[in-house]
């Protein structure tokens, strides 16, 4: 059976992946594995401390971690859900734990952070869709849990060749969706993506130019304006994706979305 990984840390925003990726999973017919990364605190004075033990911890975190099960399988009884708990580095134990067990996708929660509690504390959610092989949905925490029914395909046409539209159909296909097939751009243009579109044939896809000098405010409002529930991005070389992200905007796409982001590579 396919698995959708969910890593946790037991927060708000990770009880709503949860409940996403069961909804989610129940609609691919997948199990939801829960994922815990923890470690061992270091002491930060030179006086004798009481330190927690590994053990310690590892049983803190199997409780948390059948209480999240437990609230989980609220959102879809009849989902398997299984646990697992691993010390180490948060983004490294899920690199390994997708190498090991190829899931079909991750889901994270997205905390309300501002930019100097990412630059403080970084930002695990964007370590994963720059690194991770496997897709990785991004669910903000004040999110509506339910399965897309609306999806937006997010691409600046630069490399419309590379763009992996087989994958993304039958994404589609399986979400029984509607694509849009969004190109937010600073001016005017009457380019249509034929063979782009093309490849969409067998499902319900649209394309939409958008006339917009900020791209990921563009981009917001038409997904505002459309219930689109979930917005679909390419992370690879000179795409929309990876401008908005790693190329000096104030604002990040995946930040700036009220609605899951779904990474998809395409290496």
């Amino acid at each position: 059976m396919n698995t959708i990984l969910v890593p946790t840390d037991f927060s708000p925003a990770a009880a709503k992946a949860t409940a996403y990726a069961a909804q989610l999973a129940k609609k691919v017919d997948a199990s939801v594995r829960l994922l815990h990364a923890y470690q061992l605190p270091v002491p930060m004075t030179d006086y004798p401390v009481l330190m927690v033990t590994a053990d310690d911890l590892k049983k803190v975190t199997e409780d948390s971690l059948q209480r999240a099960k437990e609230e989980g399988q609220k959102a879809a009884a009849d989902v398997p859900f299984e646990t697992e708990s691993r010390l180490g580095d948060v983004v490294t134990e899920i690199d390994d734990v997708c190498k090991e067990r190829n899931p079909v996708a991750v889901v994270v929660g997205v905390k309300q952070m501002t930019g100097f509690d990412r630059m403080l504390f970084g930002d695990t959610t964007l370590s994963l869709v720059k690194h991770c092989t496997v897709p990785v949905i991004a669910v903000p925490e004040n999110t509506r849990v339910g399965v897309p029914t609306n999806v937006v395909l997010a691409t600046d046409l630069l490399n419309a060749e590379e763009i992996p539209a087989a994958n993304i159909a039958a994404i589609i296909a399986v979400l029984g969706a509607n694509l849009h097939v969004v190109h937010v751009e600073q001016k005017e243009s009457t380019h249509y993506p034929e063979e782009l579109m093309k490849a969409f044939v067998g499902i319900n896809a649209s394309y939409h130019p958008i006339r917009e000098d900020d791209v990921t405010e563009g981009l917001k409002r038409y997904v505002e304006q459309n219930n689109i529930d979930l917005v679909l991005v390419l992370p690879h070389k000179h795409n929309l994706y990876e401008r908005l992200f790693f190329r000096g905007h104030t604002k990040g796409i995946l930040h700036a979305m009220p609605v899951p982001v779904m990474s998809l590579r395409n290496d």
